[in-house]
């Protein structure tokens, strides 16, 4: 169910507003507002406030011959239904509903409409939305390739969404490694359908973690948590390299990098040497394969060792800069990101520092640097800020990331400030964190342990791995072609708007 009440920016002025609107009319109201519906009087609309709003902004339409009957009145704004929350004589209150893009605001009573005037002006936002999956009431669902939409009539659904990458060379195509002996998925954006790519045993592997792909972009680049903790990293794979076959899939594969448990590999995007790490020792590794080649021997013979992660036995992964410049490693399980600066010429990472949270104390916290609380922080991935391009910024990108065990995006910027982009909302709903809510980012979306994260760049749109929900959601400026969701205003929006309006 979704949390029916949206205030937009600004929200305390537009309630203050309304309070004193509704006292400046208290008179009028008291007088005519019970008066009930006259057939045979004209309905009429003089006037609506506010006049611009996005989906659940509160809104007052003035008239004359409304009546008090809500099962004879009905209002549309941009053709759309909206949610009706009461009707007195002179005036309605209600909600503006999503896709309001025309913007005509009408009440139809009984066989009467009336027609504003003036247009509302619809503001899009952000908002969540699925993309993909349905489980079941009891918490089954079935693991099939197919079309998105058959998703949500069957019940269909995720395993493990652990990381997202897309493909270099056709952004439409959208990798998903999937933890524990899951095969990767691609999902397939322009044609909306899903489809099973690399499986385990093909690959040569148990777990695959993070993927990240050559320069040229014709070979994936598959972490492997390979092996225990007594093993020797000769005898074991960290990385993999997958190619395609004559049909064009990946199938391929190889041994790029030996090494046990690597939890992540990232390829730097203009020197193009691989980082990659081993959980059981908290190490991070430099390998330049385009200089010494690829498999076991050759990694053993010339890897480098950066850095050690405070204590082994720590799950991390690392994210490059787009530039190169720097990168963070994200360490997992014990609650913070710290970040590397790239020596251009030694052509390597230097000693990496704590940008954001505090060791092993796992909270939700906005704030800066180590006074910033982390819940398990798992895949990020860098975003262009347009206001940092005016501002002529040297760095123009933020840090987004999915804080998993806070069931939220959060973001990070160059100066070490977190604060929260989507999730934790629907507060009307119930207290909890976690959830499975689409909608507005910070008042109605919520998630359940989100990992693996995506972006878009082109379209604006970021895709989120929804772990425990088994589904994948999407965040997109609200559009007429939008990911799944429904036009129609359900009695539960209608009963939820009332009681939200009544605690007030």
């Amino acid at each position: 169910m979704k949390n029916l009440m949206h205030v937009k920016h600004g929200g305390i002025y537009w309630i203050l507003s309304f309070i004193l609107g509704l006292s400046a009319c208290k008179d009028s109201i008291s007088e005519e507002g019970n008066i009930p519906y006259d057939p045979s009087l004209p309905v009429a609309i003089t006037g609506f406030t506010p006049d611009s709003g996005a989906v659940k902004t509160q809104m007052v339409i003035e008239g004359e011959n409304f009546g008090t009957d809500t099962s004879l009145v009905k209002v549309f704004i941009g053709g759309k239904k909206a949610v009706l929350i009461s009707a007195k004589s002179n005036f309605i209150y209600c909600m503006v509903p999503a896709k309001s893009y025309e913007g005509t605001v009408s009440v139809t009573v009984g066989d009467q409409t009336a027609t504003a005037s003036e247009k509302f002006h619809y503001n899009r936002e952000m908002m969540v939305s699925t993309l993909y999956g349905k489980v079941r009431d009891d918490g089954k669902y079935d693991v099939v390739d197919g079309a998105f939409d058959e998703s949500f009539i069957n019940y269909y659904g995720v395993q493990e969404p652990t990381w997202f990458s897309f493909n270099p060379n056709d952004s439409t195509e959208l990798y998903m490694s999937q933890d524990n002996g899951k095969p990767i998925r691609i999902f397939d954006l322009d044609e909306k359908v899903v489809r099973t790519g690399l499986t385990t045993g093909e690959a040569g592997i148990g777990r695959m973690r993070t993927l990240s792909w050559t320069a040229d972009g014709d070979t994936l680049i598959v972490a492997s948590d390979d092996g225990g903790g007594g093993d020797n990293d000769k005898d074991r794979k960290s990385a993999i390299y997958v190619t395609k076959n004559g049909n064009g899939e990946f199938r391929n594969a190889g041994v790029l990098a030996a090494g046990r448990q690597c939890n992540g590999v990232a390829i730097h995007p203009v020197n193009h040497e691989m980082y990659y790490n081993n959980f059981s020792k908290g190490v991070l590794y430099r390998f330049d394969y385009h200089k010494w080649g690829v498999g076991p021997e050759n990694c053993m013979a010339h890897r480098e060792y950066i850095t050690t992660i405070q204590d082994n036995e720590w799950e991390f992964n690392i994210v490059i800069h787009p530039s190169g410049d720097y990168a963070y490693l994200v360490v997992i399980n014990r609650h913070y990101i710290m970040r590397m600066n790239y020596d251009k010429e030694k052509k390597t990472f230097g000693v990496p520092y704590l940008i954001a949270g505090s060791v092993g104390q796992s909270a939700w916290v906005d704030g800066v640097g180590a006074n910033a609380r982390l819940s398990f922080p798992y895949q990020g991935v860098f975003v262009k800020n347009p206001e940092y391009v005016k501002a002529n910024k040297s760095d123009v990108y933020d840090f987004y990331f999915t804080d998993s065990g806070n069931h939220c995006i959060r973001i990070l910027n160059s100066d070490g400030v977190v604060t929260t982009y989507a999730g934790r909302g629907s507060a009307n709903l119930n207290n909890e964190a976690r959830g499975y809510v689409d909608g507005t980012l910070r008042g109605e979306a919520r998630f359940n342990n989100p990992r693996g994260l995506a972006y878009d760049e082109q379209n604006n749109v970021f895709y989120v791995g929804d772990m425990d929900n088994h589904i994948i959601r999407k965040i997109a400026m609200e559009d007429e072609d939008s990911a799944h969701e429904s036009d129609e205003v359900s009695a539960e929006e209608e009963i939820s708007a009332e009681n939200t309006v009544s605690n007030k």
